[in-house]
């Protein structure tokens, strides 16, 4: 396997990460956890940029390293309903990105299109808004619907693969207006079974996540996040590509309430420690309209 091709594959799960938005396969963001009352419906639009600052080998930095740019659109549809007396939410999320890799004497590398679909529904088994104590599971299943060519694996805004994502969320509210969260998520991969030819397996992926947030105005918050992700050993016709991974990352974020409808959040994403592929940083724009 090429360092080229490990650089693809690490700079589209950093972009799905970073920009496929919140409570789902990816990262969220503070108080995301929080259900919205039954019958509301929200629509979320995510844009993301990020850079590459490095790229490492089994946690070393490559000097001749390949550079990864990415930016990505997201577009989230969510409703918020009620099932068997607990609250539900079903979402639907619809990624696109475009991706540039270049090296120092090569042409860059730029793929542009739709990523993979993603279902997902939570539900949450705590509800207590009077000691702001909330307890949710959502389970996610993404489609192999994005653009792919097998001859253009690493860099297809498709993975040509079924997923699910398990997530679990606790959130607890502390005084008026200062909220802790701890959020796991655990994701299983299908086979690749068109990866240049070959079959690509990927081993379960765990991602640990601390929150915390609190209000600077009645309409104003600021978070943090801290992730850290270990697993997703990669296999190409059973013969080890990419170790698994050991990453750490952190994210600011404010987020400001324009009115009883509309949200506005800016976040900036900083990883602190890659094992293998790009360290990237960027931000991302986040935008909810609420009916």
């Amino acid at each position: 396997m090429t360092l080229m091709h490990t650089a693809r594959r690490a700079a589209l799960a950093a972009v799905l990460a970073a920009a496929a938005g919140t409570a789902q396969a990816g990262d969220p963001s503070a108080r995301d956890w929080i259900p919205a009352p039954p019958g509301t419906t929200l629509f979320a639009t995510y844009l993301v940029g990020l850079g590459s600052h490095g790229f490492y080998d089994r946690g070393s930095r490559l000097d001749d390293g390949p550079r990864v740019d990415v930016q990505g659109l997201v577009l989230r549809p969510m409703y918020f309903g009620e099932l068997l007396g607990k609250t539900v939410q079903y979402e639907l999320i619809l990624p696109a990105f475009r991706t540039t890799i270049g090296m120092d004497g090569v042409p860059d590398d730029r793929v542009t299109g739709v990523g993979d679909a993603q279902l997902g529904a939570a539900i949450w088994l705590v509800n207590n808004e009077d000691t702001k104590t909330w307890f949710a599971w959502e389970p996610f299943i993404t489609f192999p619907t994005g653009k792919y060519h097998g001859n253009q694996a690493d860099a297809s805004p498709g993975k040509h693969r079924w997923t699910t994502v398990q997530d679990f969320a606790f959130v607890q509210g502390v005084g008026e207006s200062t909220y802790l969260e701890a959020v796991a998520e655990f994701e299983f991969f299908g086979d690749n079974t068109n990866y240049y030819g070959a079959t690509l397996k990927k081993d379960p992926a765990i991602r640990l996540m601390a929150l915390a947030s609190t209000n600077l105005t009645p309409d104003t918050y600021v978070g943090v996040r801290y992730r850290y992700e270990t697993g997703g050993r990669e296999k190409v016709d059973g013969v080890q590509a990419v170790g698994r991974a050991n990453n750490h990352q952190l994210a600011f974020e404010v987020t400001h309430q324009l009115n009883d409808a509309n949200q506005v959040q800016l976040q900036y994403i900083h990883d602190l420690k890659v094992e293998n592929g790009p360290r990237m940083r960027g931000v991302q724009l986040r935008y909810v309209y609420a009916f």
